[in-house]
């Protein structure tokens, strides 16, 4: 029997983790090293994981790509991001050269990048992110991105991705001081926070490096205004924001999408389940799923759910519904049950 997303639904998978409304991320193209002191401790102030996404040709040394204007800063080096990882965040491909994709060059920017990154910093590379611009995302690249074991592919398209939206084509905000010409803006701290909410997005912040002053407007923000846009982030979403790395919320994704829900029992005396995950990609690193169960009054009292054969706790969220959060893999069975009461 294949899951039923519908409100009678004995069991249902929360569009997000935890829950929550919606989700936000934050990215930085080219992982500078200058984001240890300038972004990192930002970061660990407010407990919002951040992503890097590496010019691999570059790793660790001076930039050197074209006219950007960035040149002349350090690119992180592998130990920085190992670093950088073990304080929660994520580490993408950016491409080896930083130039113009084409179909003889994507083995050396799309599998070659991935092998060397992969290698350098002991964790799979599961996100392709764009340089330059969408001429990037061409099919042949999105293509050799799917090819080389890749779950997703980040744009430069401005927009929010929905739980049911294409990976291969993830949007994000530019979190800079203002857009090109000739549609000039200002810098808005709450930028797609509402829409975000309003349609259960998931909002992805890009920019590069802020410092003091923005290494250039229309592609960075200070640090001043990231200060303020993680605020406004906290303040807006309370308890609805899911803060997560792209990583994570790609696989969170990719798990709902895959689950199929059998209901093996739903008698009087208890609830039983079980949740399968065919074609699930052997590549998704994290495995949890939110579900939610919809069980008789009494039972809300004090529910027993158990996931596998372990106990996990579980919150009432509303009359006739108690959700829980854990570990799954393929063919979990999930029984939920009122505890017994002592004589």
């Amino acid at each position: 029997m294949s899951q039923d997303m519908s409100p009678r639904a004995g069991l249902t998978v929360c569009p997000w983790k935890y829950g929550k409304r919606w989700v936000y991320s934050i990215t930085y193209d080219e992982a500078l090293a200058d984001l240890n002191r300038f972004a990192l401790p930002l970061h660990e102030e407010f407990a919002i994981p951040g992503h890097v996404e590496l010019l691999v040709g570059q790793m660790g040394q001076i930039r050197q790509a074209g006219n950007s204007s960035y040149n002349g800063m350090r690119h992180m080096n592998a130990q920085e991001l190992r670093d950088l990882l073990a304080l929660g965040w994520g580490v993408g491909n950016h491409s080896w050269t930083h130039q113009v994709i084409t179909p003889e060059m994507v083995e050396e920017e799309i599998g070659h990048a991935k092998r060397v990154l992969e290698e350098a910093i002991g964790e799979p590379i599961i996100l392709f992110c764009s340089p330059g611009d969408n001429t990037n995302m061409a099919q042949h690249v999105l293509e050799a991105c799917r090819a080389h074991g890749y779950l997703g592919a980040m744009s430069l398209t401005d927009a929010l991705n929905r739980p049911t939206d294409e990976l291969f084509w993830i949007n994000r905000t530019a979190l800079h001081e203002q857009y090109y010409a000739p549609f000039f803006s200002e810098y808005d701290p709450y930028r797609n926070l509402r829409q975000a909410h309003q349609v259960q997005g998931w909002l992805i912040d890009y920019c590069h490096c802020p410092l003091e002053t923005a290494v250039h407007p229309n592609k960075d923000c200070t640090q001043a205004q990231l200060r303020q846009r993680f605020e406004t982030v906290l303040s807006e979403g309370g308890d609805a924001v899911w803060c997560a790395v792209p990583e994570e919320v790609l696989s969170y994704h990719l798990m709902r999408r895959h689950a199929q829900i059998e209901i093996l029992d739903e008698s009087t005396d208890e609830h039983r389940y079980r949740i399968d995950l065919p074609h699930l990609p052997e590549q998704v690193p994290y495995r949890a799923l939110t579900l939610e169960l919809h069980v008789p009054a009494a039972w809300c009292r004090d529910p027993l759910v158990e996931i596998g054969a372990q106990s996990v706790p579980a919150e009432l969220v509303r009359p006739g519904v108690v959700r829980v959060t854990s570990q799954v893999t393929d063919g979990t069975c999930v029984r939920v049950a009122a505890t017994p009461r002592r004589v």
